[in-house]
């Protein structure tokens, strides 16, 4: 009861970062049906493609659909306040690229050499050849992108997917028991930054130094505020975190956020940076509502199939099934 009160302070605290609140809501209702009809014409024909099996193929459309309209705001979200412009099909795009490798790596716990070999000579802009159906899928999904974007992928692009890749085969380390205080931090860390790096990336080629600074520590936040969400399962799973081992709570991840509002408004000016802000404040009281108040994101999982706005509300399923470590069931 204490640690809730505390997470309710905490959000109270942060209300700053929700004047933007509804100017990012006004644009995330503009996007949705974009993103929507996006998906349909671009993610949708690559699933059906590339996955046979009808079950399969449901529950990675169904998972990939809502992170794609996810991220897809996210990254939009961005290019707003940058000032650049960013094409649809490229942020459902990424969306899709990022839960279903995500779930790639996370779907063999005890590590494949040959399929983190496979994933790494994608990530790494080498000859790729994939192994499974899901692989061949994230290699579409990826080509996809570079067809599409309007400008070449920057040098550190593709700098940040190698590093990602190497901190995300890294983090099979989290299924260690004992695993060390410093490699988790320097997991959130690593997956964090590179993932937000790349997918700012993705609308602003070149990044200054500070806003690159920047763009990482808000990485490293995202994904503890992922981390914060999916606690409980990740115990259930063995899977050791910062915050399911304690190190890490919602009250100091909230403090982190208020320290880039000032820091967004000197890059960007305070006018553009407002909805941004809302926006984080949204996902961070999306992940609160998650993690206290599941039975909503239950009675939203099903209808969120239908409703581009439920989607973007609820938190969405794996694409693929987690591993299963020894002893669970």
């Amino acid at each position: 009861m204490q640690q809730r009160v505390a997470e309710v302070g905490a959000l109270v605290r942060s209300l700053r970062l929700a004047v933007g609140l509804p100017a990012a809501a006004r644009a995330a209702y503009r996007s949705l049906p974009v993103l929507t009809r996006t998906y349909e014409q671009v993610v949708a024909p690559l699933v059906a493609e590339s996955l046979t099996d009808p079950l399969e193929r449901a529950r990675v459309d169904g998972s990939l659909r809502v992170m794609s309209v996810k991220f897809g705001l996210a990254m939009l979200s961005y290019a707003r306040l940058t000032g650049h412009r960013l094409q649809p099909d490229v942020a459902v795009l990424a969306g899709a690229v990022t839960r279903l490798y995500d779930d790639l790596i996370d779907g063999d716990g005890d590590g494949d050499p040959a399929a983190d070999g496979r994933l790494g000579e994608l990530m790494g802009n080498r000859a790729f050849v994939p192994g499974t159906p899901a692989e061949l899928l994230l290699g579409r999904l990826v080509y996809g992108i570079e067809r599409n974007l309007a400008h070449p992928p920057d040098a550190s692009v593709f700098m940040a997917l190698a590093s990602l890749h190497e901190y995300q085969v890294l983090s099979r380390r989290q299924r260690e028991p004992g695993v060390p205080l410093d490699v988790l931090e320097k997991i959130t860390r690593g997956k964090g930054a590179a993932a937000h790096l790349i997918l700012c990336g993705l609308v602003k080629p070149r990044l200054e130094p500070a806003e690159r600074e920047l763009v990482m520590d808000l990485g490293e936040i995202l994904q503890s505020l992922d981390d914060y969400m999916d606690v409980e399962f990740d115990r259930g799973n063995g899977v050791t975190t910062l915050v399911s081992c304690g190190a890490l709570t919602l009250p100091g991840i909230t403090r982190r956020l208020r320290t880039a509002r000032p820091r967004l408004a000197a890059l960007h000016g305070g006018r553009a940076a407002r909805p941004y802000c809302g926006m984080l404040y949204f996902l961070l009281l999306q992940a609160w509502v998650s993690r206290r108040l599941p039975v909503f994101g239950r009675l939203a999982r099903r209808p969120a199939r239908r409703s581009a706005v439920l989607a973007f509300l609820s938190r969405g399923e794996d694409a693929l099934p987690a591993a299963v470590t020894e002893g669970s069931s």
